[in-house]
């Protein structure tokens, strides 16, 4: 049965084919989800979870690739069923594992995980199953994996796809958490699919942002083709990159769904999902957006008025992720772009886990406004060397504060106390720059180092108590 790539995105004026390799996506060769005997077998094996949006153990099944081993960390696929089906349903009748087991052997994929959920977390007092499964796989699922399977947990090696009922909400999960998602295939997507206003919100400006691949297909006689198209066509217009692809004369059918399967999977892993090579390391003491975060728990991006992007609902507890950051020979303190229309809260500054070692602690104040930006200081001590870093938020009750970035100042570098304009001395043009600081009329001082110099007596924030040390300063009084 032909298959055909009808379109792909245009991004910047540059044709983007979104695929794997110049042959697909493309028709399967025969025997692609037929076992094979001679090559290396993956295991299939139930998993019982604690699930929060249910408040019960729920069942899902789990694909472990030949080799499992925990000396390697492996991406995760979260492969959805269709309306009337379970954690089964692909098992059964999709063959995911054989499909898996051949391109592993064929060295067209690396291996990964694949964890095939029941779609429909029913439970007491809950009146639509279907949208339930949102609170149940991000809250509890994914957790459960990461914490007892060896896997990578940053965005990057975390994908979902699935089929009809599923494939719609690939679309509405994807596509609003793509901080979690980059990776959507959504297959012969049923009327679950939500709107193009509600899947892209901001007219599709994180997508391009934060999308690696997006792939949509369906049989061409499929009766539910027009809402998948539309995504599509959606995307085309705004230039958001995706792959569409349609099979000829199919319907509504396995063979739609485990060819899309065998060249969703393959093409994914062409865009990164199961890249390993180690990132470069991010420069502590560089400026780094917050939104730039490999794994973060509760947050959500939003568009800052400072430009590009920031981290806002922030809650206690919830926490980003920076992976591979290298603090050189030390840090010695740290500053945050930050703004709340509440109370504020702390950053707890940690290494390496969300309990890892404590660095420093950054208090943030009321700005006044969500989008009012101020920056909150800290002292750093005990960071060196490359680490991932974590940022806990801790604080009262509702949303604390947004993020817009953080930088580390580097230990070591020559200070002098009180020149906040860089030029070597100290005088009544640093002390109207420390005042215009106090009254708000400037975000930050002339000098690289202006804040830990303003920072006169050490405690990681500039306010009336350096502002009298600088005064005596002036006055030479001791």
């Amino acid at each position: 049965m032909g298959a055909v790539l009808l379109a792909c995105a245009v991004l910047t004026g540059i044709p983007v084919m979104c695929q794997a390799a110049d042959t697909l996506p493309t028709t399967p060769p025969s025997g692609y989800d037929s076992v094979q005997s001679n090559i290396p077998h993956g295991q299939v094996n139930y998993i019982t979870y604690q699930s929060k949006a249910t408040n019960s153990q729920r069942r899902a099944r789990i694909y472990l690739p030949p080799g499992y081993s925990t000396s390697n960390k492996y991406s995760v696929l979260y492969l959805l069923h269709g309306i009337g089906g379970n954690e089964d349903e692909w098992y059964s009748n999709g063959s995911p594992n054989v499909i898996f087991d051949n391109l592993i052997a064929a060295g067209k994929i690396q291996p990964f995980i694949c964890v095939l959920p029941n779609g429909n977390a029913t439970g007491s007092g809950i009146s639509d199953g279907w949208t339930n499964f949102t609170s149940d796989l991000i809250n509890s699922l994914i957790p459960y994996v990461e914490s007892n399977y060896s896997v990578s947990t940053d965005r990057l090696h975390r994908a979902v796809a699935g089929l009809s009922m599923g494939g719609g909400q690939s679309f509405n999960i994807g596509l609003l958490n793509l901080n979690r998602f980059p990776y959507v295939g959504a297959f012969s997507a049923a009327p679950n699919t939500l709107s193009n206003s509600q899947l892209f919100p901001d007219n599709g400006t994180s997508a391009k942002q934060l999308m690696k691949f997006l792939f949509i297909s369906y049989g061409t006689n499929d009766s539910l083709i027009n809402f998948g198209t539309g995504v599509h066509n959606f995307c085309d217009s705004n230039n958001i990159p995706n792959t569409y692809f349609l099979i000829q004369g199919a319907g509504h059918d396995w063979n739609v769904w485990k060819q899309s399967l065998w060249n969703f999977s393959q093409m994914a892993c062409a865009k990164g999902f199961t890249d390993t090579v180690p990132a470069e390391p991010i420069s502590a003491f560089s400026k780094i957006e917050a939104e730039n975060f490999s794994n973060q728990s509760g947050i959500q991006t939003e568009t800052c008025s400072e430009g590009g992007q920031s981290i806002g609902y922030i809650e206690n507890g919830d926490y980003v992720v920076y992976n591979n950051v290298d603090f050189g020979n030390g840090a010695k303190n740290f500053k945050a772009r930050v703004a709340s229309a509440a109370e504020g809260g702390k950053i707890e500054i940690r290494l390496d886990s969300i309990t890892g070692t404590l660095v420093g602690t950054c208090p943030v104040t009321a700005t006044g406004d969500w989008q009012k930006w101020a920056d909150a200081t800290c002292s750093v001590s005990g960071a060196a060397g490359k680490h991932d870093l974590y940022l806990k938020f801790t604080g009262g009750s509702g949303y604390l504060f947004n993020l817009n970035w953080i930088q580390f100042g580097e230990k070591g570098a020559t200070v002098t106390a009180g020149d906040l304009n860089g030029d070597n001395s100290v005088d009544a043009t640093d002390f109207a720059l420390m005042k215009m600081y106090l009254l708000g009329s400037i975000k930050e001082f002339p000098a690289e180092n202006g804040l830990e110099a303003g920072d006169l007596n050490n405690d990681g924030i500039i306010d009336a108590l350096d502002f009298a040390i600088f005064k005596k300063i002036l006055l030479n009084v001791n």
